[in-house]
């Protein structure tokens, strides 16, 4: 199976940079995935998933449901589809199903995996202390899921 694990973010804005550093120490631990850093988002996604069959996206997020630091596993399934206001702003799953009209082979599934942060609006480029304190525990429990993926064991939505 091609899969391809995308690491997401911005490295300006303080702990949206995540996605990106944790993909970074995953290039030398998995080796059964193609691994790619972006600041992409919208339809300059589809540039990487193209030809793909199982995509793993890496990203930060702030809900407030769980713990700085913790995991939120999704996957496409877990989302309902909305319009967008402009085309700056086009969600994935409807990026996905354009793509599909298009014919390009896109993933029928992708699995989300986000991490709780607590500043993604600051400048900064360095994570705030509570990220920094636990950035190698966040890279082991992301790489402990992506295992379990590749293996097949798809995680829980919501676990940690």
């Amino acid at each position: 199976m091609k899969r391809l694990i995308l690491g997401l973010g911005n490295e300006l804005l303080t702990d949206d940079g995540i996605g990106i550093y944790i993909a970074e120490q995953l290039k030398s631990e998995i080796h059964e995935a193609d691994i790619i850093c972006s600041a992409d988002s919208g339809f300059g996604l589809l540039d990487h998933m193209i030809d793909y069959e199982q995509v793993i996206l890496i990203d930060s997020i702030i809900t407030g449901k769980i713990d700085i630091g913790e995991v939120h596993c999704f996957s496409s399934a877990d989302f309902t589809r909305h319009i967008p206001f402009s085309i700056h702003s086009t969600d994935i799953i409807s990026i996905l199903e354009y793509s599909r009209k298009c014919g390009f082979l896109v993933p029928d599934r992708i699995e989300f995996l986000a991490v709780e942060i607590e500043d993604n609006q600051t400048f900064k480029e360095s994570f705030s202390d509570s990220i920094e304190n636990q950035k190698e525990q966040i890279v082991k429990k992301i790489q402990k899921i992506i295992t379990e993926i590749i293996n097949n064991k798809i995680p829980e939505p919501f676990s940690g």
